[in-house]
């Protein structure tokens, strides 16, 4: 029997490996030596190819579910597969095309991007399409805006230096002019630009304080700016997420507490949202893989993430959550497409001063 050298015998192997986890994410039934035989040209005998799957077993590549039946993929198997994608397919054009037209009927609000996102990530992968957009209390103050309203309110504007955008309709206790409350704006951003918004509210009442005799009536609707719209305590990035039913489909679950686990940390805002800002600290691309997720509830899943941005500043995160046999080619492609999509997106709606 002729030896083969062991770059090639590893060659072998890491295709048969490629093989089986192809067909597994096709199909999602554990494949045999007679599939690989059957279905695949590799030339070799059920034998051989039974010898090869018990050495990836062994090599923590593959396993056996049961003792009769065929073999699936571990996450160390899952894990080499994606790190050998040489090339990410490019995202489909048709896909490309949807997901633009998408944006183009939106109105031009931060929330409607974000939620079309979340919505067109699941619908394109079938999965859960989750985004993360950032905490207000992290960013700095580039501007605010005052504009009178109807029925003594104000519409507040803040702008944030990563070009965020918050708006807060403000019950004032008695109307202004909008000549007053452009005063107001000018002198709150004269003194307050380029401080962390989690200050902004602190010094707004230093101010207000210090020249309440010359200005009385501006600085009442100071206090109640700074009370209402500059509220941070329970600041965090807004979440949103499409496509929870989806996770009903993941055949790979394994029980109803691996489901009920995965649904809580879905359903449950802060446990999701720690998550994906682990995976900011990272800017780019994110793959974790069954254990590789740190929360125990997600380790029968794969995330697939990626950061977004807004010129150099990295704003947010978004990215899809699905079953460990995913499609990890166009699952990756859809998030880096999205991602550009997106970033794209927000250069366009926000203008700097």
């Amino acid at each position: 029997m002729r030896t083969l050298d062991p770059k090639t015998a590893e060659n072998r192997k890491h295709r048969l490996l490629q093989a089986v986890i192809y067909h597994f994410m096709r199909t999602g039934k554990p494949v045999g030596s007679h599939v690989i035989v059957d279905k695949y040209n590799f030339g070799m005998s059920s034998a051989t190819v039974r010898h090869m799957l018990m050495d990836l077993e062994k090599e923590g590549y593959l396993i056996q579910p049961h003792t009769s039946a065929g073999r699936v993929p571990s996450d160390k198997g899952y894990r080499l597969y994606v790190d050998s994608l040489l090339e990410v397919q490019s995202l489909a054009a048709t896909d490309e095309e949807r997901i633009r037209k998408e944006y183009s009927v939106r109105s031009k609000e931060l929330e409607d991007v974000m939620i079309s996102t979340s919505r067109m990530l699941s619908s394109l992968s079938n999965y859960t399409g989750m985004v993360l957009s950032p905490r207000l209390d992290k960013s700095l103050l580039r501007r605010l805006q005052l504009v009178p309203l109807s029925n003594n309110q104000a519409l507040v504007i803040i702008v944030s230096q990563t070009g965020l955008i918050r708006h807060k309709v403000l019950q004032l206790s008695r109307s202004l002019p909008a000549g007053r409350l452009s005063i107001l704006s000018d002198m709150l951003n004269e003194r307050l630009k380029g401080l962390p918004l989690s200050e902004v509210r602190t010094q707004i009442l230093h101010h207000i304080e210090a020249a309440e005799q010359e200005h009385s009536e501006i600085f009442s609707i100071g206090r109640e700016l700074a009370r209402d719209a500059f509220d941070l305590k329970t600041s965090e990035g807004d979440l949103y997420v499409e496509g929870r039913e989806n996770i009903f489909s993941f055949s790979e679950m394994g029980d109803f507490s691996e489901l009920t686990g995965l649904m809580k940390v879905i359903e449950q805002k802060n446990l999701l949202t720690s998550v994906l800002e682990k995976t900011m600290r990272k800017e780019g691309l994110s793959i974790k893989i069954g254990a590789e997720n740190t929360r125990l509830e997600l380790r029968s899943v794969s995330l697939v993430s990626n950061t977004y941005k807004l010129g150099d500043h990295t704003i947010g995160v978004l990215g899809i959550l699905g079953p460990r046999r995913m499609e990890y080619g166009r699952m990756i492609a859809l998030v880096e497409g999205v991602t550009k999509i997106v970033n794209q997106m927000l250069e366009k709606m926000v203008s700097y001063e």
